[in-house]
């Protein structure tokens, strides 16, 4: 299998037209199209505040842990690697 990567352009009719290089044999071939998405617009919406987000964890009712718990379970977690 011989893979050739082309930068291209894809036009207002979306038609991409590629000009492969002249060792390329001819037959059959499978083609990908990767397309980078246009980047967000300066206005758009945020989408959300660090404020909101923690919010939210707050009211979906999980327990959390204190930071002593945190502490815990992160040593138990380095020491059962030994």
């Amino acid at each position: 299998m011989l893979t050739i990567k082309l930068n291209a352009v894809i036009d207002s009719n979306r038609q991409l037209h590629l000009q492969l290089p002249p060792d390329t044999p001819a037959g059959a071939a499978e083609v990908i199209v990767t397309v980078t998405p246009a980047p967000a617009a300066a206005n758009a919406a945020p989408a959300g505040s660090l404020r909101e987000f923690f919010a939210g964890l707050d009211a979906d009712g999980r327990p959390r842990l204190s930071a002593q718990e945190v502490d815990r379970w992160i040593e138990d977690e380095r020491n059962a690697w030994d």
